[in-house]
């Protein structure tokens, strides 16, 4: 087999494909241990870790993140959706070309695609929406005839940094690899850049798009709570007189204290308390909401396009197809990355270990089903049918999802239109019943039913016009056209009395 190389030109090593690369230790740089940033979260102490993590220093800017879904309900819901309107699409291979080799080898990654773990790799490998990037170890089994991977292992971003002077190579830090540690093993990494924002990755996360925002909500929250706690209660007053000693103001500050919290008190009759009722000014109490909302609306707008699926708000963006959960120009957008990366760093890999290197790999789709409108289509084909519009019923059974019928299958058990009882035979006999003509003048005779009944039987003008020519020579024209003069000259005659009896003498 040729020299295998990854995505990036890099030589793979097959022997080093089976044991951990990227595994945490209790000591050293990919420690467990991370300090909290949330708590005490300023802006000055803000600023500065964002400005940290665009410099390379990212470890900060990593915890907050991770704070940032545990500690925000209406953030971990709103990055959640996102990451599930991809996580949960339909998975589709297709093959390079019609070729037995390479059907072969889109089978192979079909059946990769459907073993173990791999919805908690798409999974794992979305936690770069927030952050920025995503890391999944690959571990490969080789016990069988086939390079296959034995599990997915997510690592934690804080064991990975950015190359110091290429700020989009991401490299595993370690003990022996300096400030811009090591590279990462060709063919042992799944690595998710989402490219949310032109820039290098730690710029791009949508932890740091909504940081601002959660920091201020935070300090909403925190107002909101202290004016709760002292909202209604009405302010205890206590005077004392000129004379009053340290001791006695001390005994009304006691006194004061005791009324707020077990509503009694004693204190010295010559002392005087008031309880003043606080101003309910209008719309004090939703002040906090109101600015708690304005936030969670900036953080649903720069995660989701929209606020509508969020909080019910009035204001909209875009049209009520576009308001379902997530946008989905941002959600295909953020398919089409991913499809990319699998490409990249699972496929390329899976395929050239077992199978060589090879020009062009299958694709991996990640897609929505589309919109059927089947009763909108229903209707146009009525319509246009008849009027030989010509299209195969496979087509319209897949857009309706259904499979073609039993070749085998009984007629009485399929749905359809029955169908029409061949015509017999029919001996046109030109003799013209007079009685009957007089009777009824515009009698339709029996090469009319014949014509009538064609035309029954026929699925379109094409079929029509070929059952006529076929029906024609069968048909004696002489005695068609006598019976036409006749039942042409009949109706003009009975025009002509009719308008006769009808004109005034």
């Amino acid at each position: 087999m040729a020299q295998l190389l990854d995505a990036y030109g890099r030589p793979v090593r097959t022997q080093a494909l089976s044991r951990e690369h990227a595994a945490p230790t209790l000591a050293g740089v990919r420690t467990l241990w991370t300090d909290t940033v949330a708590s005490g979260l300023t802006p000055v102490r803000l600023a500065t870790l964002l400005q940290n993590a665009a410099e390379g220093d990212a470890d900060s800017y990593l915890t907050l993140a991770e704070e940032m879904e545990e500690r925000d309900l209406h953030y971990a819901a709103e990055l959640s959706k996102r990451k599930l309107a991809v996580g949960r699409l339909p998975i589709s291979v297709e093959a390079v070309s019609d070729q037995q080799r390479d059907i072969d080898i889109a089978d192979a990654v079909r059946r990769l695609f459907k073993g173990y773990n791999v919805r908690s790799l798409i999974k794992d490998l979305l936690d770069g929406l927030g952050k920025g990037y995503s890391v999944v170890e690959i571990d490969w089994d080789r016990s069988g005839p086939l390079w296959k991977p034995r599990g997915y292992q997510w690592r934690d971003p804080h064991f990975f940094t950015f190359a110091r002077v290429r700020r989009s190579e991401l490299r595993l830090k370690d003990e022996t690899g300096g400030l811009d540690g090591l590279p990462l093993e060709p063919f042992k990494f799944v690595c998710h850049v989402p490219r949310i924002k032109s820039g290098i990755p730690l710029r791009g996360g949508l932890a740091r798009l909504s940081a601002w925002a959660y920091m201020c909500k935070g300090y909403s929250i925190k107002d909101w709570l202290a004016f709760a706690e002292v909202y209604g209660m009405p302010l205890r007053l206590g005077k004392y007189g000129s004379s009053a000693t340290d001791a006695e103001k001390a005994v009304l500050r006691m006194a004061l204290a005791n009324l707020g919290t077990d509503a009694a008190a004693m204190f010295p009759e010559s002392m005087k308390i008031e309880l003043v009722e606080a101003a309910n000014k209008s719309g004090a109490a939703d002040f906090f909401k109101l600015l708690a909302d304005y936030f969670d609306d900036q953080v649903s707008k720069g995660i989701l396009g929209q606020t509508a699926s969020a909080s019910g708000s009035p204001g909209k963006l875009g049209n009520d197809q576009l308001q379902s959960e997530v946008r989905d120009d941002i959600r295909d957008d953020d398919a089409e990355q991913l499809e990319d990366t699998l490409k990249r760093d699972l496929v390329k890999p899976f395929v050239d270990l077992n199978f060589g290197p090879q020009d062009d790999y299958p694709c991996v789709q990640l897609r929505a089903a589309d919109r059927y409108d089947m009763a909108a289509e229903a209707e146009a084909l009525a319509k246009l049918v008849p009027l030989g519009y010509r299209i195969e019923q496979s087509v319209i059974r897949d857009r309706m999802g259904h499979p073609d019928p039993d070749e085998n299958a009984k007629p009485e058990d399929l749905l359809g239109i029955p169908a029409p009882v061949a015509a017999e035979p029919i001996a046109i006999n030109r003799a013209t019943n007079t009685e009957q003509s007089a009777a009824d003048p515009l009698q339709v005779t029996a090469w009319v039913d014949h014509l009538r009944r064609l035309t029954v039987q026929s699925g379109s003008f094409e079929e029509l016009a070929r059952n006529m020519e076929k029906a024609f020579p069968e048909m004696d024209s002489t005695a068609m056209a006598t019976e036409i003069a006749q039942v042409t000259t009949r109706a003009i005659m009975a025009g002509r009395l009719d308008a006769a009896q009808k004109s005034p003498e």
